[in-house]
């Protein structure tokens, strides 16, 4: 209904207070009806004269200016909806508020909150305060949300005048909560030494490194929550503080996934902080040397140790291992790379290097050496125990007092010196090996297959001519066809049996295998089982394998 119809309606309603006398509304208003009896107010709604944009805020907006004090403003609402045509009683007579009375009553609205109070003075009047004065001065200052209306009934009934008290209080909103970034996996190396099981600590073992594979889970980021919204006195929402969001500390070789959820490692590596960041390291390298302050190093990928290893201590590696300073009594294994050498190798017949591809270093001394494919000492080695593919050093290099297990060729500089030393090289017959393990695979097919020929054999001869049906013909011609393949693989194994036989007693010449530029006694030389030693001094020589003999050739 227009607010003009309405507010011209309820003027004149108001103004007569007539509650005995019906009220009829003006022709363009007359789809309400209001009827004012002894037993309370009614309406009666025409329902084909509803305007279609009828509004019961605007209604209640109409009633509260005009001072009308105990409107049902559900049951109006209700009625209107209804629309019955007939007269329903909406509540009881209309009572208008006492203008009076307003000086008397204290109000202080926020959206958060409604103060009210009665002035002590009002004793001095016949003015009585009412729950329905207090509604009405709440519906003026529209304040809808949060009334108490056991402190109001409180107030009036106890009758606490001079005294502020909050009568409507709004719900607050409830603020979002942060971003939380959470850590999965250890970032921080744990300087603590490792307990044995026997209750000791181990103070080499620690847990200096932290590990992780491409695509690992390193922290998680929760987004912020927008918060609660609250309601204030007004009925209208109250806007949360939104949490404050964070990024992922996404460093170097990590990536962000899954709408920003998540950071992961994009490759196999260490967990390292750089300033906020968490970081993807590929080679680990240690600054100083490894002693007490870094324990020993065990990591997947690449080490790199700028300073030396000290006695006692390990750095085995996934990877490549580059150390740059001296190595002691210390184990450094390479599991699936090369190891490099800078600096000299005083291992005190403790030492242990491994690599599973090849080693390279200047001087190694009292250590045992293994490498898978090639070992390179640029100038000496002493009193080394060597396993390896191949052996190379320099014009300039030598080696005492060592023993050299190799299975491909050995090239030195000076073997001896000009104090008597021992070396010994043996070459190591992984092609004779391979040619007994043929052998025995041979001899097992061989006896398999006099087995299979045996049985052939008895079931031909099981089948008597006199009795021979056509199924037994049949029959008779696959067992023969069978004995026959049989017998022709079997003169094949036999050839390549004795084939093998006479290489194994025969190894196949094998040139150069030892050469060296220097050759002091003594040398002690094992090839294919066959031993020779040589306790001259010679130069620019070479030793092979020839016609079933070891012989040394000038170069």
């Amino acid at each position: 209904m227009p607010e003009k119809a309405i507010n011209r309606f309820l003027i004149f309603y108001i103004s007569s207070m007539n509650f005995l006398n019906g009220i009829n509304m003006d022709e363009s208003l007359k789809w309400l009806s209001w009827k004012i009896l002894k037993d309370g107010t009614y309406l009666a709604v025409t329902p084909e004269y509803i305007p279609k944009n009828w509004n019961i805020d605007e209604i209640k907006e109409i009633l509260v200016k005009n001072k009308v004090l105990n409107f049902d403003i559900a049951k109006i609402e209700a009625a209107i909806k209804a629309a019955s045509g007939q007269i329903e009683r909406i509540g009881p007579q209309f009572e208008l508020f006492e203008e009076g009375k307003r000086k008397y009553l204290s109000l202080q609205v926020t959206p958060i909150q409604v103060r009210f109070a009665i002035n002590i003075s009002i004793l001095q009047t016949n003015y009585r305060i009412t729950a329905t004065d207090i509604s009405f001065i709440l519906a003026e200052k529209s304040v809808v949300y949060g009334i108490d209306s056991n402190i109001i009934n409180e107030i009036l009934s106890k009758e606490i005048y001079g005294q502020e008290f909050i009568i409507a209080s709004a719900t607050m909103p409830v603020a979002g909560e942060d971003a939380v970034i959470t850590e999965i996996l250890p970032i921080d190396p744990d300087v603590k030494p490792f307990v044995n099981e026997d209750g000791t600590a181990d103070y080499k073992k620690w847990d200096n490194i932290r590990h992780i594979k491409q695509d690992d889970v390193i922290c998680t980021r929760t987004p912020p929550t927008p918060g609660i919204p609250g309601i204030s006195v007004f009925g209208l929402p109250l806007s949360p503080t939104p949490g404050e969001d964070c990024a992922l500390p996404a460093g170097t070789n990590t990536r962000v996934i899954d709408n920003e959820t998540k950071l992961v490692a994009s490759i196999d590596g260490f967990l390292y902080r750089q300033g906020q960041n968490i970081c993807v390291g590929g080679v680990y390298t240690v600054k100083g040397d490894v002693n007490f302050k870094t324990g020993n190093i065990e990591y997947m990928g690449d080490v790199v140790v700028n300073g030396n290893v000290n006695m006692g201590f390990s750095v085995v590696a996934e990877g490549n291992i580059s150390i740059e300073g001296l190595v002691e009594a210390a184990n450094i294994k390479s599991k699936k790379g090369n190891v490099f050498l800078k600096g000299s190798v005083f291992g005190q017949n403790k030492a242990n290097i491994t690599a599973e591809k090849s080693i390279i270093a200047e001087n190694i001394q009292d250590c045992t050496v293994k490498a898978g494919k090639t070992l390179t000492v640029r100038k000496q080695i002493r009193n080394c125990h060597i396993e390896t593919e191949n052996f190379e050093m320099p014009r300039n290099g030598q080696i005492l007092s060592s023993f050299v297990f190799f299975s491909g060729y050995a090239k030195c500089g000076s073997i001896g010196g000009k104090v008597e030393s021992v070396n010994e090289f043996v070459f190591v017959n992984d092609e004779g090996k391979q040619f007994k393990k043929e052998l025995q695979n041979i001899s097992e097919l061989l006896q398999k297959l006099d087995s299979a020929i045996e049985l052939l054999q008895a079931k031909l001869l099981s089948i008597e001519p006199a009795n021979l049906t056509p199924e037994l013909e049949n029959q008779k011609k696959l067992l023969t066809s069978k004995l026959t393949a049989c017998n022709t693989n079997k003169e094949q194994l036999a050839a390549k049996r004795k084939k093998l036989l006479k290489l194994i007693e025969l190894m196949p010449d094998k040139d150069a295998l030892i050469s060296a530029y220097m050759l002091f006694p003594v040398l002690k030389v094992s090839i294919f089982g066959s031993n020779k030693e040589y306790k001259q001094d010679l130069s620019h020589l070479k030793i092979s394998w020839k016609s079933g003999a070891i012989r040394m050739e000038p170069i």
